[in-house]
């Protein structure tokens, strides 16, 4: 845990993201949420989907499980594991013609988007990364561009490489926490349409993840970078440190104060 402090107190003094960067656990079907973990269905009388729990955990502060009956969106479920992938997902045709002009294209979108083995999770549990009292499979950082590429230099400092950008305009939830965990290795998403309509994250936000694997050389490559000087936030705009051009009429001033010579 004290792995996860660390990250937490970094990214809140060289990141400042707006809002709690997200821990995430995928938990098997006999391991049990920790105490005072709201569940969706019980707290909102409904079924929301995975993508609007993240928003609640990063802008309200809570920890929430998703278990059976909590995730209204039955794609993303099977794309966890949590139920049978089908052959008509295979083929493509739930991105068909929604995403995709041809169903050949649809099967491309869809090859496209991580799996996991079906039966390994059962359920998903997630936290504002402060609050955490588990070891995240996955942390979830959300942030402008500009703050995140501060994420992308600390986690390229120790291996070197770059970082993988997924972005399919759709199932978004795995490409933040599906592919970082398969992978092991850190990822960007630019945010799909569940995202913005559901889960109402803003045009200026992209995600940042980081498997547990990874947070150490992320820790280090963040703090070396900002040492050096070759990377911070607030980035320090080099125009600030140029003598400003005056107006001509204020000329008059300007050599009264002993700022310009009189012509």
């Amino acid at each position: 845990m004290e792995k996860i402090k660390q990250l937490d107190e970094m990214l809140k003094e060289y990141i400042r993201p707006l809002t709690f960067p997200v821990a995430v656990k995928l938990l098997k079907k006999d391991e049990e949420f920790p105490a005072k973990t709201r569940r969706p269905k019980e707290v909102f009388g409904s079924p929301i989907a995975l993508c609007q729990g993240i928003g609640i955990v990063r802008k309200y502060g809570w920890t929430l499980g998703f278990g059976e009956g909590d995730n209204a969106c039955a794609p993303s479920m099977a794309y966890f594991g949590f139920l049978p992938y089908t052959d008509k997902q295979a083929r493509g045709e739930i991105v068909y013609p929604l995403y995709a002009k041809t169903i050949e294209a649809g099967k491309r979108t869809e090859e496209a988007v991580g799996r996991l083995d079906e039966g390994k999770f059962a359920k998903i549990l997630i936290a504002p990364l402060h609050k955490a009292t588990f070891v995240p499979d996955v942390v979830l950082v959300y942030g402008l561009p500009g703050q995140l590429v501060r994420l992308v230099q600390g986690a390229n400092y120790v291996e070197g490489g770059y970082i993988p950008a997924k972005a399919t305009g759709r199932a978004a939830c795995i490409s933040e926490i599906v592919s970082p965990y398969n992978a092991q290795a850190c990822n960007l998403t630019i945010p799909g349409a569940g995202e913005k309509v559901f889960a109402m994250t803003g045009d200026d936000e992209i995600i940042f993840s980081i498997p547990y694997s990874k947070i150490d050389d992320v820790i280090e490559g963040v703090l070396v970078t900002h040492k050096s000087g070759i990377g911070r936030f607030p980035w320090p705009i080099a125009g600030l440190r140029l003598s400003p051009t005056m107006p001509a009429e204020y000329k008059f001033l300007q050599v009264m104060a002993g700022l310009e010579k009189e012509e």
